[in-house]
């Protein structure tokens, strides 16, 4: 088993011990996801007719933050940052809303964020320094089965991951995720972290781009938010998988499953059953591999389950 550093160790258990409820009403969901705390602001800056609050101060590699922006007659906003452009969505009478990524591969240091607010015929102008801190990602090393080296060729992971950006290119106008958030999919220890440096078959290196949690084979997997299942099927290195659009670009990918249990097009809710945890594909044994998917950029997933979200 790979060691958590003690920051995502902790972060691991609050999460497991707030986020996950026991539902008992034959029908529903069969874990219920209590929704983050809703956040004081860490900064706000104000122009005339638009207020911007900063919900962090920093963000770590492959890390998510949100941006709340408010005013009367604002009828739009966009933000740049490291090369991206993303636009605000609205969800409260005069309150707009936007996610913020770092990519995992991201250099630390300071980098420009600006924020454009659109009010009536004139823009309005935010712009501060944003501190991207490392999040000292572990290397690890893993032995593949004979029947399986095959898969780490990496050739094999280029066309899945292209496959994985076509499959998450489109951005829905709108969140789709609920009110209750995004929990685990399981209620169970999380073992390899997000970001780790992977080295496969003491030769091929790779980065694990999501969180692995225990899961004996036949393990329910729940949705970690609502939304429409956008894939169901067989991935060469993720084996049997579902991917789950949230809306606004934001996907979860779900992986190594014994059967999936969502087919395309279906809605399911926050907590619902999606697949069975198995281990097919590039798996060196039973467990469940998640993925954050936002733009096209991986995200820590578990900074994702500990964020608050307006729906």
């Amino acid at each position: 088993m790979s060691r958590l550093q003690p920051a995502n160790l902790f972060i691991a258990i609050l999460i497991l011990t707030l986020r996950l409820t026991p539902v008992g009403a034959q029908g529903g969901p069969d874990i219920a996801f209590q929704p983050a705390p809703r956040p004081m602001p860490v900064a706000v800056m104000i122009e005339p007719g638009a207020r911007l609050e900063l919900h962090f101060s920093s963000l770590r590699q492959g890390g998510l933050a949100l941006l709340r922006l408010s005013g009367a007659e604002i009828s739009g906003a966009r933000l740049e940052f490291l090369g991206m452009t993303r636009s605000f969505f609205h969800v409260e009478n005069d309150a707009w809303y936007a996610l913020l990524n770092v990519d995992m591969e991201a250099s630390p240091g300071l980098r420009a964020l600006t924020v454009t607010a659109q009010i009536a015929d004139r823009q309005v102008r935010f712009q501060r320094v944003i501190r991207v801190e490392a999040a000292g990602f572990i290397k690890q090393e893993f032995q593949l089965p004979p029947d399986r080296a095959h898969l780490v060729d990496p050739a094999i992971e280029d066309a899945e991951f292209a496959r994985l950006d076509v499959i998450t290119e489109p951005v829905g106008p709108k969140p789709l995720w609920g009110a209750a958030g995004f929990g685990l999919p399981l209620d169970s220890e999380t073992t390899s972290p997000f970001g780790a440096f992977r080295v496969l078959n003491d030769g091929v290196r790779t980065r694990h781009t999501g969180w692995d949690q225990r899961a004996p084979a036949g393990s329910p997997v729940h949705a970690m938010a609502a939304g429409y299942v956008v894939f169901a099927g067989e991935l060469d290195l993720r084996g049997r998988s579902v991917i789950i659009d949230h809306g606004l670009g934001l996907y979860t990918v779900y992986a190594h499953l014994s059967q999936p249990g969502a087919d395309m097009g279906d809605w399911v809710e926050a907590g619902q059953v999606i697949g069975l945890s198995g281990n097919t594909g590039r798996s060196s044994g039973p467990h469940l591999h998640w993925d954050v998917i936002l733009d096209g950029k991986w995200v820590d997933g578990l900074a994702l389950v500990a964020l608050w979200l307006p729906a």
